[in-house]
């Protein structure tokens, strides 16, 4: 029975991949500044927005069409998970299928991966295909860290294979020195990749800043310059390090808010193991993940979670640049749904559900902008969309209401997407 369950849902997916696509009569929030088009036809050939207006829009092809009615729906560009990680293994394991499907499922069309493993290039490249179900994929290359990097000559020779190798940027992970980390840089300039991740101790985060750190992953350079790991932080320490970020190279900041609070400061192990979509994974992975917490909260840091909350809420107001990102897969993190878990610290650090729709879509492409077109809904765009029962506008928890997703023109209906779940929670019973 679970066989043909499984059958069911890869019929259902592969019907709905390859059509063109007529979304109708939908409110369409572009994310083209604020412009909202009520009534809205959205026509999607292949892979891009071919057309977006108010008026009827009848297609000179139609013998391949699948016709959305969007009729009472709200429709956005697809959300970004900026800080995610991919599976390690085989391109088309079940945990690959698995991992890739969640993130489809919370509306995730565009994953930055941030540990590069070379199988991720054939994954994307099964994407692109359609032999996996997937969001577009850009990858992070192999760590540079204390223990892969032994000398500032080093570090500017992986960069160099790292971008011949074809990587889309480099991850930077603690334990670098000073020199390895400026050698780093300085090679990155030299052959244009970006860096981003974390911000070694040895570094800072002003240095970071300065030479140009495309992200800071995690806030930790943050409340390292504020001296917050220790102590809470008054609003004085607070105001005086996004002061000195707002007056230096202006980075993309990528929260995970609520995962490091957890790895740092511990959490409520019942209303944890609650989580719905916990059921996407493992026994043995829910079982680690209990009794880590358990650990945790034996050590946990009672200053952190306020002292990154009121940084993460003083960024915002400040005009920082901001994108979505979970770290997923990790503690209580799954995929998809973790970037639902960081939309929820948002909305409690005051971000505006206006602001939460450019920081999940339109901030993202401007971030990737040279590799390509996506995060707004207008022609030309990579058609990566979601498609709501409610407005968003109203209440960022409206993001969740999903009736369906399209990833690089593909269309997963509310229903495909159950089915889907269905059977990954089935065989992680």
């Amino acid at each position: 029975m679970r066989l043909a369950f499984s059958l069911l849902a890869s019929i259902l997916l592969s019907v709905s991949a390859f059509a063109d696509t007529l979304i109708t009569n939908v409110t369409a929030i572009t994310m083209k500044g604020d412009e909202v088009i009520e009534g809205a036809y959205v026509y999607i050939r292949g892979d891009r927005i071919e057309y977006i207006g108010n008026g009827r829009y009848d297609p000179k092809d139609a013998s391949n069409l699948e016709i959305i009615d969007g009729t009472g729906k709200f429709l956005i560009p697809g959300l970004a998970e900026m800080h995610g990680h991919l599976p390690q293994g085989v391109a088309n394991s079940q945990q690959a299928k698995d991992t890739l499907f969640l993130y489809l499922a919370g509306g995730v069309t565009t994953v930055r991966g941030m540990l590069g493993n070379p199988v991720q290039f054939e994954m994307r490249q099964m994407i692109k295909e359609g032999a996996l179900d997937g969001p577009t994929l850009y990858l992070a290359a192999p760590s540079l860290n204390g223990s892969t990097v032994s000398s500032p000559e080093q570090g500017a020779m992986l960069v160099e294979r790292y971008h011949n190798e074809g990587w889309d940027l480099l991850k930077i992970h603690p334990g670098l020195t000073l020199k390895e980390y400026d050698a780093i840089a300085k090679k990155a300039h030299e052959v244009g990749i970006g860096f981003g991740g974390h911000v070694p101790a040895d570094v800072g985060l002003i240095h970071a800043l300065n030479k140009g750190q495309a992200s800071i992953d995690h806030m930790d350079g943050f409340i390292q310059l504020a001296g917050g790991s220790d102590e809470s932080l008054s609003d004085e320490q607070i105001r005086r390090v996004v002061e000195q970020y707002n007056n230096t190279f202006k980075s993309w900041i990528v929260p995970t808010q609520p995962l490091f609070n957890t790895l740092i400061g511990g959490g409520d192990v019942i209303r944890l193991s609650r989580r719905f979509e916990n059921k996407y994974v493992s026994p043995e992975t829910r079982d680690n993940w209990h009794n880590r917490i358990k650990a945790i909260n034996k050590r946990a840091n009672s200053y952190i979670k306020d002292n990154r909350d009121r940084m993460l809420a003083e960024l915002y107001k400040s005009g920082a640049n901001i994108v979505l990102g979970s770290d997923a897969p990790q503690l209580y993190s799954v995929p998809g749904f973790s970037i639902w878990r960081e939309i929820e610290a948002l909305i409690k650090a005051g971000v505006t559900p206006e602001d939460i729709l450019v920081i999940g879509t339109r901030n993202a492409g401007e971030y990737f902008k040279d590799k390509d077109q996506f995060g707004t809904i207008q022609a030309g765009m990579r058609a990566d969309l979601l498609l709501l029962d409610a407005n968003p506008l109203e209440n960022s928890k409206n993001l969740f209401k999903q009736a369906g997703v399209m990833a690089a023109g593909r269309w997963y209906s509310r229903a495909d997407i159950d089915v889907k779940l269905a059977d990954i929670a089935a065989r992680n019973k």
